[in-house]
């Protein structure tokens, strides 16, 4: 791609996303994510001043109508019977040899096949009999976390956002690495424009007790990695993320 180009945007916002340095990445994974156009075609769009659209996995999606993601959660489960779930309990140890894991609320389920959606290194820790060598491996695998920030505007959408679905952030002047416009996905993203709901708070920081008062509305999702790497104070991360967007004009002070 080039250095100028690197170093504009490719190492910036990899940094941001993974929230780890990209010479401690490999490059493997990248698969589909990153286009590998010709020269030829490189060319004959600039000559025609065509873009090259509709590329890539997340060209084309399905998002639900209500719910939000959650939806598609909701929707599984209501076609799975009710007494295959047990909520508001965790897994404090899996016997690998027997089969069977314990929860902390006593109860001893057994399986066939299990998939743990833990971090491995927990899952490491709590596997019994122990398997020292998974755990060694577990301590040296490096992971980030990801805060997403939920923020509803009252007003209109701004003309210059449109139908955008999401921005990137490489710059260093927002928290984010990406922005989702997440009231284009749907109109039930967002309360009905007769809704009262008072304001919390005015983009310049003025905290308002104003009484509640009807929309339109609209809302942005921001994204923030974490690492060893990468630090984040969870106190101020909101704040922070709002002069990110006053910073990059997604939001604007009237």
């Amino acid at each position: 791609m080039g250095e100028g180009i690197a170093n504009l945007f490719m190492r910036p916002y990899n940094f941001k996303v993974w929230a780890t340095p990209t010479v401690e990445m490999q490059c493997a994974w990248l698969g589909e994510r990153v286009a590998k156009p010709d020269v030829k075609t490189i060319m004959t769009n600039v000559i025609h001043n065509k873009v090259a659209g509709n590329w890539g996995p997340n060209a084309t999606f399905r998002f639900p109508t209500n719910g939000g993601t959650h939806g598609i959660w909701k929707a599984v489960a209501a076609n799975i019977p009710s007494s295959r779930f047990i909520l508001s309990t965790k897994v404090v140890s899996v016997n690998h040899e027997e089969k069977c894991a314990l929860l902390s609320n006593g109860t001893i389920m057994h399986y066939d096949e299990l998939i743990s959606t833990m971090p491995i290194d927990d899952l490491s820790h709590i596997l019994q009999p122990p398997l020292p060598e998974i755990t060694r491996h577990a301590k040296g695998l490096d992971y980030s976390t990801t805060h997403v920030i939920g923020i509803g505007v009252r007003g209109e959408r701004p003309e210059r956002i449109g139908d955008t679905c999401w921005l990137y952030f490489p710059e260093s002047d927002c928290p984010f690495y990406r922005a989702t416009v997440f009231s284009n996905y749907s109109p039930n993203n967002t309360p009905p424009q007769n809704a009262k709901l008072s304001t919390i708070r005015l983009a310049n920081g003025q905290i308002t007790d104003s009484e509640a008062k009807e929309g339109p509305y609209w809302s942005l999702m921001f994204e923030v990695s974490q690492s060893r790497h990468k630090p984040v104070d969870e106190g101020t991360i909101v704040e922070e993320t709002i002069q990110g967007a006053l910073n990059t004009k997604l939001l604007e002070v009237s």
